[in-house]
């Protein structure tokens, strides 16, 4: 039994299957690329916030007052208490007293843990030299001692050394020289919120306080979300011209698969020396494939050929010697005493030869169809008028076997078709529905002009035929399990010599339904074989 049929187009699955590979790349890329994307800004905002603090941090020591630090925020980020940027803070706390010294208007004031959490230990503070005393307009409260040590690693990070220092603005020459401050620890950074907004902030630690310099990461969230949209548009319209490349690169790998089934569906039992054409353009797995169909199509048709003529030969060789056995059984009947042994004997041996002659003319009808020599000869006739005469003979079998007869003609049909052929599949359906109908059954006869048909129908009150048995109820010699006996006559070719006759007249005859107490057989002729 063969496999249910998938019914999924190889062409779309393949594309799907490009897309979702295609989509699983472009997902890992994108991911890879995003975080690498945020790495790379979120190291862009931390070199941001190294600039300002170089600018602060050469301006500042111990003893800057809060004016000064007012002074020196409104010079680097342009924030004074007048004004209220959103992007940039300076925050400077005492981590000896733990208190705020300064903070610009826009500092969050809820980040005391994270500012804590950045303060130097008392071991760093211990391996600091001591500050410098206290000089004129030093305020009070700060801490003093001995001029501070350079730290030139710090310096180097700040690039704040002597000899590489700008010019300074006129406005930041009215503040006193101050002495560099040395670094107790190497700057940190970290993210923290604050009133719905994220925060990354710089600490850069001095013996007396630590400053924190912070922007807000709005800008640049608002580039990463950017950035992310415009990848999963491009993404999106990458997937789809790649589901559509997959759909044409699978077409034209196709194409050597649709002439291999349009090939196929064009083959015959009757027609088998048509070959599937190799393309110069198809790849060496489909010639390779092609190759190897059509060699078993020519192995085929060979074994065909010879199978076709051994029927054809066989059946005419047996007429000669069938007709001399009929003849011979036939004088032998009309010679012996009627009702003795030898006559018995005869008349058995007279119809076993009569069926054998039945099934050699019926192979030889088949071996002519199979290999497309059967002879017709078709003419314009009045189908209704030759159908009345068929009805004739029906009314005598069916009143022979007890049967009931009805019949519907539509009168004035005319077809283009073979009479005889067409006749005897008319006569078989006739046969077999008195054969394989109950007692005092009933069988009906119909020809009705429909549509685009002409359509013969024959029903009969029989009992159903098994569903199993129903698709290969066309086939050679087969016969259900009802009809296997010898007390039914039939040899299994009945149907099939009629498919082959209707077919050779342009007409179908196939099973419409078959139930208990009902079978119906039809005969459907195309509106171009009416005249």
């Amino acid at each position: 039994m063969s496999a249910p049929a998938n019914t999924r187009s190889f062409r779309i699955r393949l594309a799907l299957q490009t897309m979702l590979v295609a989509g699983a790349l472009v997902a890992v890329f994108g991911a890879v690329a995003w975080w690498y994307a945020s790495q790379t800004l979120e190291r862009s905002v931390d070199d941001r916030i190294i600039a300002p603090a170089q600018r602060v941090w050469s301006r500042i020591d111990p003893y800057t007052t809060d004016e000064q630090f007012k002074m020196i925020a409104d010079l680097v980020f342009g924030t004074s208490p007048d004004r209220n940027a959103t992007n940039a803070v300076l925050v400077v706390q005492d981590h000896r007293q733990g208190k705020t010294i300064f903070a610009t208007p826009n500092a969050p004031k809820d980040l005391d843990v994270y500012f804590r959490s950045c303060f130097p230990t008392a071991d760093e503070l211990s391996h600091v030299p001591p500050m410098p005393e206290s000089g004129p307009g030093s305020p009070p409260g700060r801490r003093h001692g001995p001029p501070p040590r350079r730290n030139t690693d710090f310096d180097d990070l700040l690039g704040t050394l002597p000899d590489f220092s700008p010019p300074e603005p006129a406005a930041e020459r009215d503040l006193p020289f101050r002495p560099q401050m040395p670094m107790v620890r190497e700057p940190t950074t970290f993210t923290a919120r604050s009133g719905g907004i994220d925060w990354r902030f710089g600490a850069f630690s001095s013996p007396s306080y630590t400053i924190f310099i912070g922007l807000s990461l709005t800008d640049f969230y608002a580039e990463i979300n950017r950035m992310a949209w415009w990848y999963v548009g491009a993404g999106v319209i990458g997937l789809a011209f790649a589901g559509l490349g997959a759909m044409w690169t699978s077409k034209r790998a196709m194409r050597p698969l649709e002439r291999v089934v349009s090939t196929a569906q064009r083959l015959t039992a009757s027609d088998l020396a048509e070959r599937i054409h190799l393309s110069r353009d198809d790849d060496r797995e489909f010639a390779q494939l092609i190759d190897v169909l059509n060699d078993m199509m020519q192995r085929l048709e060979g074994s065909f050929q010879q199978a076709v003529r051994f029927t054809a030969d066989a059946s005419h060789e047996l007429k000669t010697p069938l007709a001399i056995m009929l003849a011979t059984l036939d004088d032998a009947v009309r010679h012996t005493t009627p009702g003795s042994t030898e006559h018995e004997r005869f008349i058995s041996l007279f119809e076993e030869a009569s069926r054998l002659k039945q099934i050699t003319q019926s192979l030889l009808l088949l071996s002519q169809a199979d290999a497309g020599r059967l002879p017709t000869h078709p003419d314009t006739y009045d189908l209704s008028a030759d159908l009345s005469r068929l009805l004739e003979d029906a009314e005598i079998l069916c009143e022979q076997a007890g049967l009931t007869l009805e019949h519907q003609i539509e009168p004035g049909i005319n077809v283009h078709a073979d009479r005889a052929l067409l006749r005897q599949v008319f006569q078989n359906l006739l046969s077999n529905a008195i054969k394989y109908n109950r007692p005092a059954g009933r069988v009906a006869l119909q020809l009705t002009r429909q549509d685009s048909q002409i359509a013969f129908t024959v029903t009969n009150t029989g009992p159903a035929i098994p569903v199993e048995n129903q698709s290969r109820l066309f086939e050679r010699f087969f016969r259900g399990d009802k009809a296997h006996n010898r007390q039914t006559d039939g040899f299994g070719l009945g149907l099939n010599i009629a498919t082959e006759l209707a077919r050779a007249n342009g007409a179908e005859l196939r099973l419409v339904s078959s139930r208990e107490d009902e079978t119906i057989f039809e005969v459907c002729l195309n509106r171009t074989n009416a005249a």
